[in-house]
């Protein structure tokens, strides 16, 4: 899309370059269609194909994982004729009674609380905006996931994970569970969510809702 195109249409509405800095004026972007910077060439806007789609069913994906994999065990371990089995909230736990009391609170909140609430949020702001219905909050909504989008760290909590099965593996015996395959899931899920997440036809349909 050429630039003379952008800037033909809603004079009163802008995009930033976020390389060079640019202003150049707004305009809907069709499906699978891109905005370039004149100037720069740095993509400005990349619509995706059925992204209100997508993300709806991605976040009733993950609201369905979320549950087994907060409440089944991630790792069984048996060592010496004994065994015991870990959830994401035992390890909270854990560190709370080691009065590791900051880094319980930052596992608390990263690992399940975030993941639980940008899920509930694209799942409200999917369905309102698939049904076209007029709700109340949904730009709230929308600033709330894209803030709450970068502080959710499962993938990181997936790493400590599977860097304590490599450490655990000589010396004890240890069978994953539910759990892991369930948080696999919804890691998988969250993140295809955010790459399916197009902010730009979520603020426009969002805008159109606020208009009726």
């Amino acid at each position: 899309m050429s630039n003379k195109e952008i800037t033909s249409i809603q004079p009163d509405k802008f995009w930033v370059c976020p390389e060079c800095d640019l202003l150049l004026n707004r305009c809907a972007i069709p499906d699978k269609h891109e905005a370039h910077c004149s100037r720069c060439g740095s993509t400005l806007i990349s619509s995706k194909h059925h992204s209100i789609e997508w993300t709806l069913a991605l976040a009733i994906a993950g609201l369905i994982l979320f549950f087994p994999a907060n409440l089944f065990p991630i790792l069984t371990l048996k060592t010496l004729g004994l065994s015991q089995s870990e959830t994401i909230f035992s390890s909270v736990k854990a560190l709370y009674d080691s009065n590791l009391l900051m880094v319980a609170a930052l596992v608390l909140m990263a690992a399940i609380i975030i993941p639980l609430m940008k899920i509930l949020l694209m799942l409200y702001l999917s369905t309102c905006l698939l049904l076209h219905k007029p709700a109340p909050m949904l730009a709230w909504a929308m600033r709330s996931y894209q803030q709450l989008d970068s502080w959710g760290m499962l993938e990181i909590y997936m790493l400590g994970i599977l860097v304590s099965i490599v450490k655990l593996i000589d010396v004890a015996d240890v069978t994953p569970g539910v759990g892991l395959y369930s948080l696999t899931g919804l890691i998988i899920a969250t993140l295809l969510s955010s790459t399916q997440l197009d902010p730009h036809r979520f603020w426009r349909r969002i805008e159109q809702l606020e208009k009726r």
